[in-house]
């Protein structure tokens, strides 16, 4: 199950890629995202008997759906072959070198992230009222922080007032897709208050998903500023 869940999460991410415009945005933020990954490893964490399968699990889930998804940009679309550089020598070894640094990023994302998402995961699932309560909100937050990022360096009143036509299409596209990361998150949020009864404990639920969110869009911060140096 965690490897068809890896191939089907690593494929759709890079067919998502190839989607220009808007609606291109709209389907990374569901495919391509750290909610959708993330979420993605939450419910193999869930779904697991033990607190060590739920950590297993859900980083090899994500561990595997990035060594897919970069394997297809290595041999399938090749984006980093191509291209001179200024002095005419080929810039593949530099595309190469940008893929690998990248895959070794995500990598370290998905050994860090994976266990934290998968043993929440667990803990909502077996856990006493107030601990669900706490891990659920916390995963809430962690999954709404990379929009909550997109959000305040990119507000979207202001993407929303270019006027060319076609830049205009891909912002709208962009705003839908920082919305998407932020909602989506508090759907599922009310979807385990609902199923797991936690909404009695609300200022436990809500705090930490407050909390994580701060937490986590603060991380989504120095992980895009680490990605965007390399």
């Amino acid at each position: 199950m965690v490897a068809a869940a890896a191939v089907a999460l690593g494929m759709l991410a890079f067919a998502a890629d190839s989607v220009a415009g808007g609606v291109g945005q709209v389907l990374i933020a569901l495919t391509s995202s750290g909610f959708a990954w993330g979420l993605a490893a939450f419910l193999v964490g869930r779904s697991a008997a033990t607190a060590k399968r739920a950590v297993g699990s859900a980083t090899a889930l994500l561990v595997l759906a990035t060594l897919l998804y970069y394997l297809l940009v290595l041999v399938v679309s090749r984006r980093w072959s191509g291209g001179t550089l200024e002095d005419g020598t080929s810039a593949d070894l530099l595309g190469l070198r940008s893929v690998a640094m990248m895959t070794a990023l995500w990598l370290t994302g998905s050994l860090v992230g994976g266990p934290v998402l998968g043993l929440l995961g667990h803990i909502v699932r077996v856990g006493n009222v107030s601990t669900s309560a706490l891990a659920a909100g916390s995963v809430c937050g962690l999954l709404s922080g990379e929009g909550w990022q997109a959000v305040m360096l990119a507000p979207p009143w202001q993407l929303l007032t270019v006027s060319d036509p076609y830049q205009a299409e891909f912002f709208r596209g962009v705003v839908v897709g920082e919305l998407v990361k932020i909602v989506l998150p508090i759907v599922v949020l009310a979807w385990l208050g609902t199923a797991h009864r936690l909404w009695r404990v609300w200022p436990t639920l809500l705090t930490a998903a407050i909390a994580s969110g701060a937490l986590s869009a603060a991380l989504w911060y120095v992980l895009y500023a680490a990605a965007h140096s390399i």
